[in-house]
This record gives structure tokens, C-alpha cells and sequence, in this order.
């Protein structure tokens, strides 16, 4: 094994977490934040925004007590003593015809279904009484003002935006959305929409990544396919980490004669890490350039797809201060036996199904 930052040309095996451990101090010293900077935006434009401060409630929510039917609405106190066998005639003024929404009459406490209502002439008849607050909202029932309505920290969600509006926000102060650059590496890459020829491959991985990062929140672009030349790659990262908060280069990450990353990263920055104990996605290239980070993951689509998530993910969700999202997860029972080289981390995709009432994983 080779130490993290070594100049050996060969890959190391070096443990995730130790891994993951090594860029970080790399970052810390290199001066990259830890945060990003919050910026205040519009309520309707918060969705999948973090929080940088707390959002109080300004208003209560509801702000009066609201009918929650359509029916009528009444003094609970008189409709004591009234059942089916002796119903209540409730004369105008002891009643008054609400719809749903409607702020409650002064003095009427309840609101009786519009279906459990009979008229006879202007009388209003009931058979049940009814007990304060019978389908009525209360004010500040959903939140009262003054009242903590999402702490620092918290990704926003659909029902989020509609709740601080309804509490009184305009607008409401978030972390900026993370920014990552995605270059594509390769002689043999063509972009998507061409017609390969023998030998090329076309440029998925940029798609798959830049979404991925969207995914997690981020703005994310891909720059243009760059040839395997040290000097044009060398070039795009200086360029790229100028402009982003995390540099994704695809592809040339290993140690053949075409790949070029590490060394570029070591050239212009700090390598922190080129190896990792993680299959597939062994030879990942962790390091810093100027104060943006930076990672090298394998062009083989799955390895590239793994490293943003164990590797990426996690540095961009601490930047808007939040934790990783966790994907679901399921406890299943191998279909056969995987071998696995002690001290790696192996990732297998697998095929789920039920077996006689088991969840069962088939490699594949």
C-alpha cells in the first residue's frame, strides 16, 4: 500500500473512510469552505434549497377560526338535548349558512355538516348536539406566530414552501446551491447525439453525473470532451475549479499511459488520495486544486456512478449543511456466495425478487 499524496505511479488500497479522512484535511488546509454562503430567495423558489437560518412564523396559520365544512354555523350551547328522537329548531340568528374557508361568525363556536342539516322554512333542524370547535380550524391551529417553523439546516420541501408562506414568509434565507464542473476525458469519447464509430463511446457519464449532481441539489454542467492531453486537461481542471465548488474529472484516473489525472491534480494542487479500497471504483483520484476539490473517477459507468456517491455526495451535501440523503435499503439473502478480498469494499449491483415470502438478491 502506498501512503495518500504518494508519488508512486502505481494505485493504492488506500480505506474509504481513511480516504474520505485525507481529502478533507487536504480541503481544511488548502482553505476551502465549509460552508457556502447563504442567500436569500423568494418562497416560491425554495424547493430543494437549504436553510441557512431559522424560519420563524411572522403570522398565525390559520389567522381566525375557519369553518372546516360547509353546513351552518352555531353556538354549541344550543344544540344541547338534540338526538334523533328530539331534534332542534334553530330559528335565523341562532344559525348562519357557512361554506368552507369562511372565518366563523362572531359568537358561533361550531359548524354542524350541510348533510346532517334539515329545513323546515327558515328553521334550521338538527338531531345531535354539538361540542365546541365541532369543524372548525382554529387559529393558528397549523402554526401560531412566533413559533420555530423550520430550523437551520433543513432541505425544503413542496409542503415547506406552502407552510412559511401561509406563516407569512416572502422569502427566506438558504444556502447557495453547490456548483459542479463535470469534465469528460478521452479520445475514444464522442458527445451524445453523434454517430460512433468503431472504437468510440459516447459521453454518458458526463450525463449521468451532472445529473446526479442535480440530484443532490447542485447546479452541475459538463465541459467540453477533452482529448487524452495532459496540458488540455491540466487546463479544463484549472479552469473548471476556478468556477465550481467540486471538479469531477471522467475518466483517466488509473495508471496507464492515457491517464493523466492524478498527475495533473498533484501538478496543479495537492493529491491527497489515488486508490481507494472500493470496488469497482478502485482507482479514485481525491485532491484539491486552489481552494475547489477535486475527483478523478473510473470512465466504467458504475464505478463512476459509486464514487459520486460515496465520495461526492457527502462534500456537497456538508457544504449547504445538511446530511447525505440516504437511499432505501432492504435486508435480502444472497441467491450464492460473492467472493470478496479482505479489506475492499466490494459494491455489487443485484436483482430483488421474493422467494416464498423472502426477499432474495441475485447478483449481476
Amino acid at each position: 500500500m502506498t501512503r495518500p499524496g504518494s508519488s508512486s505511479p502505481f494505485v493504492s488500497d488506500v480505506p474509504a473512510a481513511a480516504a474520505v479522512s485525507a481529502w478533507l484535511d487536504a480541503c481544511r488546509e488548502a482553505g476551502c469552505p465549509d460552508r457556502l454562503d447563504p442567500v436569500r430567495v423568494p418562497v416560491g423558489d425554495a424547493l430543494g434549497r437549504v436553510t441557512a437560518e431559522p424560519v420563524w412564523a411572522t403570522r398565525s396559520s390559520p389567522a381566525a377560526d375557519l369553518a372546516a365544512m360547509d353546513g351552518i354555523a352555531v353556538r354549541s350551547v344550543e344544540t344541547h338535548g338534540a338526538s334523533p328522537t328530539t331534534p332542534k329548531l334553530l330559528a335565523p340568528g341562532q344559525y348562519v349558512v357557512v361554506d368552507t374557508g369562511d372565518p366563523a361568525p362572531d359568537g358561533f363556536d361550531a359548524v354542524v355538516m350541510r348533510e346532517h342539516v334539515h329545513y323546515e322554512g327558515e328553521a334550521a333542524e338538527i338531531m345531535a348536539a354539538v361540542p365546541p370547535y365541532q369543524h372548525v380550524r382554529s387559529i393558528g391551529e397549523d402554526v401560531s406566530a412566533g413559533e420555530l417553523l423550520l430550523p437551520e439546516g433543513h432541505r425544503m420541501r413542496p409542503v415547506d414552501i406552502a407552510s412559511a408562506a401561509a406563516a407569512g414568509a416572502i422569502d427566506v434565507v438558504v444556502r447557495r446551491r453547490p456548483r459542479v464542473a463535470v469534465i469528460p476525458t478521452g479520445d475514444e469519447i464522442v458527445a451524445v447525439g453523434s454517430e460512433p464509430e468503431h472504437g468510440e463511446i459516447l459521453d454518458t457519464n458526463s450525463m449521468m453525473l451532472v445529473a446526479q449532481a442535480k440530484e443532490a441539489g447542485c447546479e452541475a454542467w459538463a465541459t467540453e470532451i477533452e482529448p487524452d492531453d495532459v496540458e488540455r486537461i491540466g487546463a479544463a481542471v484549472r479552469a473548471a475549479a476556478a468556477e465550481a465548488d467540486l471538479v469531477v474529472v471522467v475518466a483517466g484516473s488509473s495508471a496507464g499511459r492515457d491517464d493523466y489525472t492524478a498527475g495533473v491534480v498533484a501538478d496543479l494542487g495537492v493529491l491527497a488520495v489515488h486508490g481507494v479500497a472500493v470496488r469497482p471504483g478502485h482507482p479514485v483520484v481525491l485532491g484539491v486544486v486552489g481552494k475547489t476539490p477535486v475527483i478523478g473517477c473510473p470512465g466504467y459507468p458504475v464505478s463512476a456512478a459509486l464514487t459520486f456517491d460515496i465520495f461526492a455526495a457527502p462534500l456537497l451535501a456538508g457544504l449547504e449543511g445538511v446530511a447525505p440523503s440516504r437511499r432505501p435499503s432492504v435486508r435480502a439473502r444472497l441467491a450464492r456466495k460473492l467472493p470478496s478480498v479482505v479489506g475492499m469494499d466490494d459494491w455489487v449491483r443485484v436483482r430483488l425478487g421474493a422467494v416464498h415470502g423472502e426477499v432474495v438478491a441475485s447478483p449481476l
